[in-house]
């Protein structure tokens, strides 16, 4: 169920973006994939070191203490989400800053979105710590109907960015109601705050909110360069290649979605070979997955690229290529990460991604500059997660005292022992 709540999402966004792209122009399409790159690191910065924290403190935790750090969340998450939202407003409002159409549509539009979504965020976060996969399940797929109504006023009647934003708007509005009317988050448990849960998860997230912007920043580094040194067209081109590159993500996220409560709940049992143990055993898993479907991508990517995107864009095959090296390093560096997270060691993994960042932008502006070619700004993802990969395991050797190599040997050992194993089941069925 877990791998089903990022499988189904992802193939609904990716036919919903498969739809977009054959019914916006490239001018649209490139103002609205901008929007939601900015959407998007907003959210992360309002709402993502939030969750983070809210999963650190929720798994193990008694009743009485997990309705304590609802309402010191809401209390928290409320405030940030008013202060951004009355910036926003003030600047979409004012009539001495000349704005691009799109960043005045943006500022107007998530003064609004910012608000509603934070309900959606701490009911996913409460459902992450108590592993309520099947809300998972239906909240993910629900949330990109939004994609797909997009997708289809596109398809059939057109449309530019600020009915795009209109839509989402409303669909996140209505979806919002819903779970606060069925119970499922409560936003009046904000009563039950206290300073103690307030500041613990203050102190978590002045760590993990940074950590999380710079990660999304390294996501959307890419877009808002290519964005405004090559334009709109430039970035509907690289956004075909760059949301394939989602689908990497898909067992990652789902295997991160079992395993960071896993083993935050080992580290607050001080439980460390347990905490190694997990560890291992999802890297593996995610390598088994990852090696064979980055091969098939790698062969066949003019084909793939081609149906996704259609013939005009089939020259993007080879930045997909790119990504498919990207995606070979993705789950040394993502799932370091996490560990650091869930060791509760934010400090170290916002050294680690702010590293990523510098290389992430510096390559990205480089390429751009003095080549243009959209391969070399792909391969910039490359060396981001390279570098991400190496200080991770870096840092968790100095935290838990096992080298990297180690690491990499029981994953090999882990591998190849399921491997003979599930080949000596077959041949025993057989």
């Amino acid at each position: 169920m877990a791998f089903a709540s990022q499988l189904l999402p992802a193939v609904i966004g990716v036919g919903s973006f498969m739809l977009l792209v054959r019914g916006a122009g490239a001018e649209a399409l490139g103002e609205y994939v901008m929007y939601m790159a900015a959407v998007i690191l907003f959210e992360m910065v309002k709402s993502g070191g939030l969750q983070s924290a809210m999963v650190m403190r929720l798994s193990g935790a008694g009743k009485r203490q997990q309705h304590a750090i609802i309402g010191s969340a809401y209390w928290l998450g409320g405030i940030f989400s008013l202060g951004i939202s009355l910036i926003l407003a003030s600047i979409y409002f004012s009539e001495f800053i000349t704005l691009q159409p799109g960043i005045k549509i943006f500022c107007g539009y998530y003064a609004v979105l910012g608000l509603i979504t934070l309900p959606l965020h701490i009911a996913e976060a409460n459902a992450v710590a108590r592993q309520n996969i099947r809300f998972l399940l239906w909240l993910r797929i629900s949330q990109s109907g939004n994609a797909l109504i997009i997708a289809l006023y596109a398809f059939f009647i057109g449309g530019h960015l600020r009915e795009f934003a209109t839509i989402h708007l409303l669909f996140t509005t209505l979806l919002m109601l819903v779970i606060v009317l069925s119970g499922l988050t409560n936003p009046l448990v904000i009563k039950k705050k206290s300073a103690a849960e307030t500041k613990s998860l203050l102190g978590l997230i002045r760590y993990t909110l940074a950590t999380l912007a710079a990660t999304n920043l390294l996501k959307s580094a890419d877009t808002f360069l290519i964005g405004s040194l090559l334009g709109p067209r430039a970035v509907a081109a690289y956004a075909i290649p760059l949301k394939l590159t989602e689908l990497f993500e898909i067992p990652l996220r789902s295997l991160s979605t079992t395993a960071f409560p896993q083993m935050a709940a080992a580290k607050n049992e001080k439980k460390s070979q347990g905490f190694k143990d997990t560890f291992v055993q999802y890297l593996s898993w995610a390598y088994m997955l990852y090696i064979p479907a980055l091969i098939v991508a790698f062969i066949f990517a003019p084909f793939i690229v081609t149906i996704f995107g259609g013939a005009q864009y089939a020259e993007t095959a080879n930045v997909f290529r790119v990504f498919c090296l990207y995606g070979l390093i993705l789950p040394a560096d993502r799932m370091t990460g996490l560990g650091l997270d869930a060791l509760q060691k934010p400090d170290k993994n916002l050294v680690k991604v702010l590293c990523m960042a510098i290389v992430n932008i510096g390559a990205d502006y480089v390429a751009i500059r003095f080549s243009g070619a959209l391969e070399w700004v792909a391969f910039a993802s490359v060396l981001n997660s390279a570098t991400g990969a190496i200080i991770g395991f870096i840092l968790l050797k100095k935290i838990m005292g096992v080298p990297g190599n180690k690491i990499s040997n029981e994953c090999v050992t882990y591998c190849t022992t399921f491997m003979k194993k599930s080949w000596q089941r077959l041949n025993k069925a057989a």
